[in-house]
């Protein structure tokens, strides 16, 4: 009796008395207990987290194209790049009507650093809700999170601030982890769920001073159409019910927003009517097809960028790099990397850190071997563990040149 306590299909039998056993007639119109009876034509039920790993595929490879096809400095992307790609930014939204970078944005990622630390947060909280609500709403609230977070950023960011990440679409599901693991069908593991849900949402809602880079209003939006999603979720889920009521309409709302945004990266994202795209080519900085992938490209190359495209700092980046490797003319390639450094032209590109140190590098090899050692030295101490990490070369030629230890 013991070891069958709580196991489901065990039989106990009552002791047989020694007495003759009488038949027993089931009276006429007997029916079997519901719950004993095998449901016919139900699904199973499915508890491997399929969409949460099919969105963790889709994020990287999204991003491995980013990086294939733009001009990425380390392993990051440019605020330009950003935008000609299908980042949320207010004046190419209200002013050129490009809604479709609603569906976009939530797509992409800056860097490996955003793109690893919203898969972590994702991955997690996937793997504790889509077994709960079925990977049919999962699907849904990543959806719903990433337009309400879509929405929320280009309400309450600056209209020339963009905006990328799946935050949005994965505070949309923190949110509503935290409601559903009220449910009765969570079981012991629901306040799990709600305490890792909250420990994971207050963080992000909260600015730190030395975090400029945060879209807390994307946070903001995804998180409330999530927590929202969760409250309707729960008062559709019928007692006895595996899953949430409307299974199919949250499988259609996560398959429409995903489709529209795939849709919309192939027919946008770095073509020439881009608005972003347009705005570049008018800007005179060099368009993102002709970029080259190497900073080595050769005199004549070099020479034919800065002819073109003097207001770009990455021309003058290529001509001073090849100055300084090809044709061994330190003057000229110092002004050109000096010119690469012009606050203006570096506010015009809308470049990233990791290009300046990468100028500023070159720079203070120059001026080492011009014999300036301690004016090399000051240029080039503070970036020895930068060059040592992303320019393997250039950081044994500073050690040569006794710039870095």
């Amino acid at each position: 009796m013991a070891a069958a306590f709580g196991k489901r299909g065990i039989q106990v039998r009552s002791p047989q008395l020694p007495q003759a056993k009488a038949a027993v007639s089931l009276p006429a119109g007997y029916v079997q207990p519901a719950e004993a009876r095998p449901v016919s034509g139900s699904l199973p039920v499915v508890r491997f987290p399929l969409v949460t790993i099919g969105l963790l595929v889709l994020l990287s490879v999204i991003f491995a194209f980013e990086l294939r096809y733009s001009p990425a400095h380390g392993n990051s992307l440019s605020a330009r790049t950003l935008a000609t790609y299908g980042a949320i930014e207010g004046d190419l939204i209200w002013r050129s009507g490009e809604w479709w970078r609603l569906f976009t944005a939530p797509l992409l990622h800056a860097s490996t650093s955003h793109l690893i630390g919203n898969a972590v947060v994702l991955g997690f909280v996937g793997f504790m809700l889509e077994p709960l609500i079925g990977p049919r709403w999962f699907a849904g609230l990543f959806a719903i999170g990433a337009l309400g977070g879509a929405i929320a950023s280009l309400c309450l960011n600056p209209a020339d601030i963009p905006g990328v990440g799946a935050s949005g679409a994965i505070m949309g599901v923190l949110g509503a982890a935290f409601i559903c693991g009220s449910s009765a069908r969570s079981g012991p593991k629901g306040r799990k769920m709600q305490t890792w849900a909250l420990r994971l949402i207050l963080p992000s809602l909260i600015p730190f001073a030395g975090d400029s880079h945060t879209d807390y209003g994307c946070h903001l939006g995804g998180l409330l159409s999530g927590l929202s999603t969760g409250v309707v979720l729960l008062l559709s889920w019928s007692r006895g019910e595996a899953r949430p009521a409307f299974n199919n309409f949250g499988a259609g709302l996560g398959a429409t927003g995903l489709a529209v945004g795939l849709l919309a990266l192939a027919l946008f994202a770095g073509k020439p009517g881009n608005a972003a795209v347009v705005a570049n080519a008018a800007s005179g900085l060099i368009p993102e097809a002709e970029l080259p992938g190497d900073i080595d490209i050769g005199t004549d190359k070099a020479h034919d960028l800065l002819a073109r495209y003097p207001h770009d700092p990455r021309a003058h980046l290529f001509r001073g790099f090849a100055f300084l490797s090809q044709d061994h003319d330190l003057a000229d390639a110092e002004e050109q990397l000096r010119q690469a450094l012009s606050t203006k032209n570096l506010l015009a590109a809308q470049l990233t850190p990791e290009f300046e140190k990468t100028v500023t590098v070159l720079l203070a090899i120059t001026v080492a071997y011009e014999n300036r050692p301690t004016e090399a030295k000051a240029l080039g101490a503070p970036l020895c563990d930068f060059a040592d990490s992303h320019l393997g070369s250039l950081h044994r030629m500073m050690q040569d040149k006794d710039i870095c230890p």
